[in-house]
């Protein structure tokens, strides 16, 4: 995930594109909107875990959106839009090892934006637009209130009106965001065209979910080929067109040397020929069953890795109840904190102590007594005295829960054997969400706090793990460290972004605007004058 937007979402009527870089934090006064945009994470980690009925869970473990009416912009009739941007990379196993989008050394980005509406009757959230974006091309998706596909069309292809209406959503599944499109085939004329249906099912319905469409790429295909070329030949050829750029998939088609007759008909196509562009929209389309699966798969993993911390974390408790339970991270408001520390190995709990010696100065140990467990602190490994944190300041309790789990997804996401096959072989990122980590902690240790964000993502990018931490403060102590830290060339100005949400007064309305440090520490580019000032009346 490479940026999100956001439209009508609450108080958010459009916060345009955000970057979410390896730091990114949001700022602004109270009601804002900063909160609404990083507990947007949270929420979709929540629609994916359950499944639903539809592809946002607005009321769930995590955070609660109420239902879609309280989620939607008051006063708006309009839908509300999420919309995301990846970058796909020529290394992406996902979809190399499908072999299904013809990349180049040029990053491809895909755009998925999902208009969500209410079943009025039903209560229930549904897609109602879905428009993606790839490359130099576009599909767009309209779904009537009956679950039936209104509108299709692949860049300027008209799919309804060229292969008739019988386009539908299909049930959405366990941990899916984007609506599934099949085709309803109900007479003798959509009956596939392949020499047996071994062969068809076998290589089309693997690839091609759209029968009438593909019976049109495979006519046109034959028309192109020498007129003896055999039908599981031409099949092949068809099988084997990728999507992406134009220019890279008409030169692929060209390529395509099975016959001499289909080189002689097609070297003449150019980025702008009819023939091309209906060939290439015909290919595009037999894909969308394909594309937005694995679109689905790129949120999913996504929405999945996220881990995300509230406001308010738990109060320390002199002692916990020991429960036997597999425990792989810590929950959002830091409960399961010494559980989680009790499941650490030996030389787990050796190497987190030593992590947090280095960066705060105290070391934790969970100490057994008779079924109940104490979580403790000492100042060094070798002191014999140690503290019960509830006996500590209320700062140590708000800030634990953060540091361990950051420490976790930074030192140790990689060699845990704890994260499951799915979570270690994605490529996207994992994303920390914190809320106002700075609560209850001095200004100084809000310093630390930042050093350590900054050096847990080079920790994480040794690693080869993709962390991006989502930050919502209102510590101008963390900004200025951050600033600092640049300065130091401790890190790369590229790799933070600031988000402001700002009230605008006559018009009550949030605007959001990003700012950059530049290399010397300072946020020169958009950042308001006096932003942190008091208004003394």
């Amino acid at each position: 995930m490479d940026s999100i937007r956001l439209q009508r979402l609450r108080c958010l009527s459009d916060t345009g594109e955000v970057k979410i870089k390896p730091i990114t934090v949001l700022v602004g006064e109270n009601s804002s909107g900063k909160s609404t945009f990083l507990r947007f994470f949270p929420l979709l980690k929540q629609s994916v875990e359950s499944r639903t009925i539809g592809p946002v869970l607005w009321n769930g473990r995590l955070v609660d959106f109420g239902n879609y009416e309280d989620a939607r912009q008051k006063n708006s009739q309009e839908d509300i839009c999420l919309e995301f941007k990846f970058e796909i990379a020529s290394t992406d196993r996902r979809f190399v090892e499908r072999e299904r989008l013809l990349l180049t050394e040029q990053p491809l980005y895909i755009s998925i934006k999902l208009n969500l509406s209410e079943d009025r009757k039903q209560l229930i959230t549904k897609t109602h637009r879905l428009l993606v974006t790839f490359a130099d091309s576009k599909i767009d998706i309209e779904i009537d209130k009956n679950d039936k596909v209104s509108n299709f069309k692949v860049n300027s292809l008209d799919i309804l009106k060229n292969f008739g209406d019988n386009y539908v959503v299909s049930q959405l599944g366990q941990k899916a965001i984007l609506p599934q499109i099949r085709e309803l085939t109900n007479n003798q004329a959509d009956e596939p065209i392949l020499m047996t249906k071994m062969s068809f099912y076998m290589i089309s319905r693997r690839r091609f979910a759209f029968q009438r469409l593909f019976n049109k790429l495979f006519e046109k295909t034959k028309k192109k080929a020498h007129h003896s070329t055999s039908e599981e030949t031409i099949l092949r050829m068809v099988s084997s067109f990728r999507i992406g750029y134009s220019e890279s998939m008409l030169e692929e088609i060209k390529n395509n040397n099975v016959t001499k007759s289909w080189k002689k008909k097609v070297d003449s196509w150019t980025l702008d020929a009819k023939d091309f562009l209906e060939f290439r929209d015909l290919i595009i389309a037999n894909s969308v069953p394909w594309l937005l699966e694995q679109c689905d798969t790129l949120l999913g993993d996504f929405s999945t890795k996220i881990s995300y911390m509230g406001p308010v974390r738990a109060t320390a408790e002199r002692y916990y109840r020991t429960q036997d339970l597999a425990v792989d991270e810590v929950d959002y408001q830091g409960v399961n904190l010494p559980m989680f520390l009790r499941n650490l190995t030996k030389p787990e709990q050796q190497r987190f102590g030593k992590w947090t010696l280095n960066n705060f100065g105290f070391e934790t140990l969970i100490k057994p007594s008779r079924g109940l467990i104490s979580l403790e602190i000492r100042s060094s490994i070798n002191s014999q005295e140690s503290f019960n944190v509830a006996d500590t300041g209320f700062g140590f309790s708000q800030i634990l829960p953060i540091i361990t789990q950051l420490w976790f997804l930074s030192e140790f996401t990689k060699v845990s054997s704890r994260i499951s096959t799915r979570r270690l072989l994605c490529d996207s990122p994992i994303v920390f969400a914190i809320e106002q980590p700075e609560l209850h902690l001095h200004p100084r240790l809000q310093g630390v706090l930042a050093e350590v964000f900054v050096k847990s993502i080079e920790a994480a990018k040794k690693r080869g793990i993709d962390l991006r931490l989502v930050i919502e403060t209102h510590s101008e102590v963390l900004i200025n460290k951050l600033g600092y830290l640049v300065a130091e060339e401790r890190i790369s100005p590229e790799d933070i972004n600031i988000v402001l949400f700002d009230k605008l007064d006559q018009s009550k309305e949030i605007k959001v605007t990003t700012s950059q440090f530049d290399s010397e520490g300072y946020l020169s580019e958009n950042w308001p004058l006096g932003f942190f000032d008091m208004d003394l009346l």
